[in-house]
């Protein structure tokens, strides 16, 4: 009997050995992606993933390009327990005729070019089938280069419309964009002409209530870099804005900035300082509560500003401050600030809050805003200070893995 007992002992614990064996061998990977997740869970499906990051072996984050420039990513693999000090960096970046599924489908192969430095260390490899598709031999290296006939400039046009009606209410709405955009190692090129109006109805039997707000813009910035710490630039802009009480406006405002960390890690971690000085010339709708029909105004501003993303989590922070020339007591003070940290396994925090001190409302019209103009927000309304304040909690627990895909319903 003994024997027996001693034997299924042993069994058992041998079977425990090669699961936990297998469990260990395997690939289990955290996956902090802006992207299509399903997409890259479903079509890269010969590792684990789980749900959060203490019980992965590998922490995946793929990041979008800070410029705003859609298709570019950069790639990071961290190796933790037997991975550790394995780590990866990659990137993908499309290009401007490349549909969704074409740009999901690029990333998806150059996330598994990453998982294979790791892969070979396990014995899944053994399952591992490779195939390199050859170019055809006709082919020759000038056609292999890739050119680009519009030298890194890019081009988009938007318009968007919105209608909605109910028994006492009508809202109508027209957006359009037009973008002109240049990304390179020494440029940042940006301009962007904007339309808006937006029509909104209030009525029963005996009133009629109509709000009407209209903003026509250009604005943009040219930048140069200097060195891995220092960049320079023009900010511009001109606008008409119902609501702000311009008839027209026009700015322009030379700038530099210094990053205290190189400009290559502002994908993982940013610090930069940055002063602009300029003017405003602005031509007004109605007479301001100063008496001015119109103004020069000189202008400075100072920000700091701050991006940390970790493996814990992600911190935001901007500091700012403008004010004009002639009268410093006409400034602004904001502060905006982002807290998304992991406290503990399965539990994050995320704070968040801006708060702004105003003092530098010039524009205002003259007059007491009526009851319409509070309620149907048809111009501005002069205030010393703006709060916002958010927090959330989230605690998950149960199983670790994360591999089912079920979009049903």
């Amino acid at each position: 009997m003994y024997n027996r007992l001693n034997s299924l002992f042993f069994f058992f614990f041998f079977i425990m050995s090669i699961c936990a064996y297998s469990q260990n061998n395997s690939i289990k990977l955290f996956l902090k992606c802006s992207c299509d997740n399903n997409y890259i869970r479903d079509q890269i499906n010969y590792v684990d993933y789980v749900r959060d990051q203490e019980d992965a072996n590998i922490l995946l984050e793929v990041y979008g390009d800070p410029n705003g420039n859609r298709g570019k990513y950069s790639i990071y693999f961290i190796g933790k327990k037997k991975f550790i000090g394995i780590d990866v960096q990659l990137s993908f970046e499309s290009h401007p005729k490349m549909t969704n599924d074409e740009i999901r489908s690029g990333l998806k192969d150059k996330i598994q070019t990453g998982i294979l430095k790791y892969l070979v260390k396990t014995t899944d490899i053994n399952d591992l089938n490779i195939s390199i598709t050859k170019p055809e031999s006709n082919i020759s290296d000038n056609d292999s280069l890739i050119v680009d006939k519009w030298k890194n400039w890019i081009f988009e046009i938007s318009a968007s419309g919105y209608y909605e009606k109910e028994s006492s209410r009508k809202v109508n709405d027209f957006n359009g964009r037009f973008e002109v955009n240049r990304y390179t190692e020494d440029w940042r090129i940006e301009t962007t002409l904007r339309f808006f109006k937006r029509i909104e109805e209030f009525f029963n039997e005996n009133n009629n209530f109509k709000s009407s707000r209209v903003y026509k813009g250009a604005y943009g910035k040219i930048v140069r870099s200097i060195s891995d710490h220092w960049s320079t630039g023009i900010f511009y802009g001109l606008s008409e804005d119902s609501y702000e009480n311009i008839k027209f406006s026009n700015n322009f405002s030379p700038a530099i900035e210094y990053s205290i960390f190189p400009y290559k890690d502002v994908v993982r971690r940013e610090m930069v300082l940055e002063y602009k000085i300029g003017y405003r010339k602005n031509n007004y709708q109605s007479k301001t509560i100063y008496g001015k029909n119109n103004e020069f105004l000189g202008t400075h501003s100072f920000a700091f500003k701050t991006r940390y993303r970790q493996n814990w989590g992600d911190i935001y922070s901007r500091f700012s401050f403008f004010t004009y020339l002639h009268d410093n007591s006409k400034n602004r003070l904001t502060f905006d600030n982002y807290l998304n940290i992991r406290i503990f396994e399965g539990f994050s925090l995320r704070l968040g809050a801006e708060i702004r001190f105003i003092r530098d409302q010039i524009n205002l019209a003259a007059g007491q805003a009526s009851i319409e103009d509070l309620l149907l927000q048809q111009r501005s309304i002069a205030t010393d200070f703006y709060n916002e304040f958010r927090l959330g909690l989230t605690y998950t627990f149960g199983s670790a893995f994360n591999n089912i895909i079920n979009t049903r319903l």
